[in-house]
């Protein structure tokens, strides 16, 4: 049996007549890593700062570690580790310096320089923060949050604004986080980094959640078919005999598929059969999860186009 250390139910945040969140319910489980996923405004930094106790809830319950986020604030906040959105430090103070200053902060004993190895900023230490690059001070970021030993990392947006070779890197942390037993309750509104990291996924718009689940589940159950793309020679009259879902685009032809199974058999009576042929196999991804449980996308703003 999982133990649940995120507990919520019926969730609501008020802001005068504006309502950020609208009565959500979800759980965590200790050891995975929880993504909340959504366009800027959605409600996932809302969430996350109520998690936090830095927000009280309109309405609803919400318990952490078994603690409740009104009643037990103090408890929580000595047992969880916060990256904020747009976080940022002393820049004037050297990576090592700022996170030892955390770990006085938080009245922790003992180096960092174990710390310092496993998240690659070993090499750096001796750098001022202001001198960084994003990738190392978001590297930075997660150190100092983690320097307390907490149960829980909440990570908020926190690879946005990075290039994609920085916001791979921070994922390879992020693993290792995870690897290593630590609950990490994430915020993003990149569907890719979902893919990548998350366990469980909740899509969140509007301050409403559209959808809880595992990834692959999801995927399966919203994502849609499996598309066999082919060209060559007589392309349709061979991908007709395994399916009668058959499209032409862009020059080749199309066959869709209900199931992985079922494209994975055409595929292999496609390569038995014939030679000269260009197959390619694209899957359904979390960008079509989002697509038909919402109705829109998220561009790489984080805005939601519909």
């Amino acid at each position: 049996m999982k133990e649940k250390v995120i507990e919520v139910e019926g969730l609501v945040k008020r802001y005068g007549k504006v309502t950020a969140i609208a009565g959500i319910s979800f759980e965590v489980c200790r050891g995975e890593i929880f993504s909340l996923v959504g366009p800027n405004g959605a409600g996932k930094t809302t969430t996350v700062e109520i998690l936090e106790c830095l927000r009280l809830p309109t309405a609803g319950m919400a318990r952490v570690l078994g603690y409740d986020v009104i009643a037990d604030a103090q408890e929580i906040k000595k047992r969880i580790g916060v990256l904020p959105q747009d976080f940022s430090t002393f820049e004037l103070l050297t990576v090592k310096e700022n996170i030892e200053l955390a770990r006085d902060l938080h009245g922790s004993k003992g180096p960092v320089e174990n710390l310092l190895r496993e998240l690659g900023l070993w090499e750096v230490r001796n750098r001022k923060f202001g001198e960084l690059s994003s990738g190392m001070k978001q590297r930075v970021g997660v150190a100092m949050a983690l320097v307390s030993e907490p149960e829980i990392l909440f990570l908020d947006e926190p690879t946005t604004g990075l290039d994609p070779q920085a916001r791979r890197e921070l994922w390879e942390v992020i693993k290792k986080l995870k690897s290593k037993g630590v609950t990490v309750f994430l915020t993003t509104h990149y569907m890719e980094e979902v893919e990548a990291l998350a366990d469980v996924v909740g899509i969140i718009v509007g301050g409403r959640l559209f959808a809880i689940g595992e990834v692959r589940e999801l995927i399966s159950k919203y994502g849609g078919e499996v598309r066999v793309r082919v060209e060559g020679k007589r392309a349709r009259t061979i991908l007709r005999k395994f399916t009668k879902n058959v499209i032409e685009e862009n020059g080749a032809v199309v066959g869709m598929f209900s199931s992985r199974e079922k494209a994975a058999r055409a595929l292999a009576n496609l390569y038995r059969s014939s030679s000269g042929l260009r197959i390619e196999v694209m899957e359904p991804g979390m960008e079509d999860v989002f697509l038909r449980v919402v109705g829109g996308r998220v561009n790489e703003r984080g805005e939601l186009v519909r």
